[in-house]
């Protein structure tokens, strides 16, 4: 894990898509960079003895670039450390103290590698330190890995998106409510915007684990993506803007999924009602799908307009599943950041408290552009 490497590939031509039914892009990459994170950082151990390593990066945003070989990001984890749902809906959580977090992250490209240069640790409106677990049990009920259950939190999030509200805190979107979850810059909760309140009340009908995966801000408003087509919905994911001077829904789009694709990894703005967004199928290997879409949002109610920018599969991430993170570096370049589900691959056996764990580490891959991506 200490091994550090990065790779950069240089492309004369446009890159195509991975098979022939894909739409294709007028965009060129010029040069991609894959860097894996420096060492693991650990997190902690589970009650059956099992060491555990930070990971479930699943949100990037710019902080800032203090020189041309140094770029300082901010992403989030997601809920923690969790097994598989088991056939009775309940859910192995390994590390049920772990409090959902904003790692910063200082990426060296003299010294071809990234690290976790600190942590903030979300909390709750009374400054106790925030959970992962469920805040209700009809959907899945939060176990420990020897398979005893555990007391819900009612403030608990699965943290998936984040950006900055401009004034030093963070907007976060998460997928249990879904909600959109306002944090001051110390990382304690403001509001939570949620569906029958601020937010349409469908909302609350997503699929299990399909909430807000990408979260957006565009001047006074805010964006949430939903991950996935409401059981109602066919083949479009549902993006809910929120005007932020009145705390109300202002506007609502739909965003159609191409052939084999239903999940929305991660959206940023670009300004002026444009927006890059991930779109991929979860799947690894040469199943996995994974494109970057440039979209457009013109008045309220409409489906978007969409634009290829990348199909990853061409890319060094083409064969990972989950790509959660993009960020905007400037007019030509990009980062992307993966989501390892903390090294979980697998089931816990709650006979022995284990868990099956794989080596794979945090990744960014930087695509840099021969055209300006933002026009």
């Amino acid at each position: 894990m200490k091994i550090l490497f990065l790779l950069s590939l240089s492309f004369g031509v446009s890159l195509l898509t991975s098979c022939s039914s894909a739409p294709t892009s007028s965009f060129i990459v010029t040069k991609a960079t894959l860097l894996k994170m420096k060492e693991p950082l650990s997190i902690g151990k589970t009650a059956s003895d099992q060491q555990l390593f930070l990971g479930g990066f699943s949100g990037l945003m710019l902080k800032e670039t203090p020189n041309k070989d140094v770029m300082i990001f901010e992403t989030i984890t997601d809920r923690g450390p969790n097994g598989n749902l088991t056939i009775n809906k309940e859910r192995p959580f390994l590390l049920p103290e772990f409090s959902p977090q904003i790692p910063t992250l200082k990426v060296n490209l003299k010294d071809n590698n990234f690290e976790v240069v600190n942590i903030l640790k979300l909390q709750k409106k009374n400054g106790k330190p925030l959970t992962g677990l469920p805040n209700q049990r009809h959907e899945e009920s939060p176990i420990d890995v020897m398979g005893f259950m555990y007391s819900l939190d009612p403030d608990g999030i699965d943290s998936e998106a984040l950006v900055s509200d401009d004034e030093g805190g963070y907007w976060v979107g998460e997928e249990y409510s879904p909600s959109l979850v306002h944090f001051d810059r110390h990382g304690k909760m403001i509001r939570r915007l949620t569906p029958y309140n601020e937010l349409p009340k469908m909302y609350s009908e997503r699929k299990t684990n399909r909430g807000f995966e990408g979260i957006a801000k565009d001047k006074n408003k805010i964006f949430g993506f939903l991950q996935s087509p409401l059981p109602m919905d066919q083949d479009f994911a549902r993006i809910v803007e929120v005007d932020l001077e009145t705390m109300k829904t202002s506007g609502e789009y739909y965003y159609k999924f191409e052939k084999n694709t239903d999940k929305i990894g991660d959206a940023i703005s670009l300004g002026n009602n444009k927006f890059l967004v991930i779109e991929q199928n979860g799947k690894k290997g040469i199943e996995s799908l994974k494109f970057i879409y440039k979209i457009t949002l013109n008045g309220t109610d409409n489906l978007v307009k969409k634009e290829l920018l990348v199909d990853l599969g061409t890319t060094p991430f083409k064969s990972l599943d989950k790509v959660e993170g993009i960020a905007v570096i400037d007019s030509h370049r990009i980062a992307l950041v993966n989501d390892n589900d903390f090294q979980i691959n697998g089931a816990t056996d709650t006979k022995t408290g284990l868990t099956p764990l794989n080596t794979d580490p945090n990744e960014m891959l930087i695509l840099e552009f021969s055209q300006e991506i933002n026009k």
